[in-house]
């Protein structure tokens, strides 16, 4: 007992240390552009990963004191085997009609461990430009965003930098992120590598598949943009746990999506579709501007007539000078 609660001390500690506020947070981003019918897509996905370990383990003496960190990019365009990968898993969300002409993607991951726990967290960064969205009939002009609750269910193998990473599954983040250690990385595997978590994509936005119309909505008149947001209370929260000769060994797999979609015009929300329209006119904010001249232009038309019908005032007459009453 007094070891378990030690174990669970120290990764808090460490946690506590290593994690800022919000570290948690994965963000999906879409802006929609009615004129040349193309969204641009910006996906953050941030996963933290927590192991914890017995101080007195062979996996303990391989990853305490370890830290490590790396940052890769590159680029895509539709010929390319990242692009056509991730276009594949996209339409199954999308459908054959949604075309992804360019994409870039961030990766990167940071690993601090001490004697008793490992926190590994990872992002990937994926911004695209899609089309296909938009549809015209009868004058109305639709946009369908069921995709927004897309996910990639397999590994994501890109070419960035001089390597070829999987930025998406938690198997491959934990393994990349501890490579410089060795046989910990073949104990750990052998540890997990059987579970669901180590499988899980990172790249998962299925947790804002709730239909558009029951998110937060708002028209700005002023810039013409209506923003559409959701965030998903608390986090996404998934665990494994491995025992060998009595002691115990548990992974942790946390993150916290949320979304906005912001389009120029007026848009309302029916299931998954946004419906364009011309805004009503009592937010039309050159109406209100009018309204508020009219306002004025009233209120000093009523001093200036109120100053005129006044009369004149009569003077009092001056008082003479005094005298006596006569008896």
């Amino acid at each position: 007992m007094r070891r378990s609660t030690a174990t669970a001390c120290a990764v808090l500690a460490l946690l506590a240390a290593s994690l800022a506020p919000g570290a948690f947070a994965s963000t999906l981003a879409v802006e929609l552009n009615p004129t040349t019918q193309v969204a641009k897509l910006t996906s953050t996905s941030t996963t933290n990963f927590a192991l914890s370990y017995p101080a007195n383990s062979t996996l303990s003496s391989y990853l305490k004191g370890y830290n490590s960190s790396s940052s890769l990019s590159g680029s895509f365009n539709s010929s390319t085997d990242g692009l056509r990968h991730f276009l594949a898993e996209f339409r199954d969300r999308a459908g054959e009609n949604v075309s992804i002409t360019n994409m870039t993607v961030s990766y990167s991951y940071s690993a601090n461990a001490n004697s008793t726990a490992l926190v590994v967290e990872k992002q990937t960064t994926i911004i695209a430009s899609v089309a296909g969205l938009f549809k015209v009939s009868n004058g109305s002009v639709t946009a369908d965003l069921g995709w927004r609750s897309f996910y990639v269910s397999g590994a994501l193998d890109l070419d960035l930098g001089n390597q070829t990473v999987d930025v998406n599954l938690a198997g491959s983040a934990i393994t990349q992120s501890v490579l410089g250690r060795g046989a910990g990385t073949a104990i750990l595997t052998a540890m997990f590598a059987g579970g669901g978590l180590w499988t899980r994509p990172t790249l998962n936005f299925s947790s804002l598949s709730s239909a558009l119309s029951t998110w937060t909505r708002n028209y700005d008149p002023l810039t013409n943009t209506t923003t559409f947001s959701k965030t998903v209370a608390g986090n996404s929260t998934f665990s494994a746990s491995f025992s060998s000769g009595g002691d115990a060994y548990s992974l942790t797999m946390k993150s916290d999506p949320s979304a906005s979609i912001s389009t120029r015009g007026y848009a309302q929300a029916t299931g998954n579709l946004l419906v364009f329209s011309k805004p009503p006119a009592y937010l039309d904010p050159l109406l209100w501007a009018a309204v508020a001249v009219v306002g004025v232009l009233a209120v000093a038309g009523a001093v200036y007539l109120s100053r005129r019908a006044r009369p004149n005032a009569v003077a009092p007459a001056a008082a003479g000078p005094y005298q006596a009453p006569t008896s």
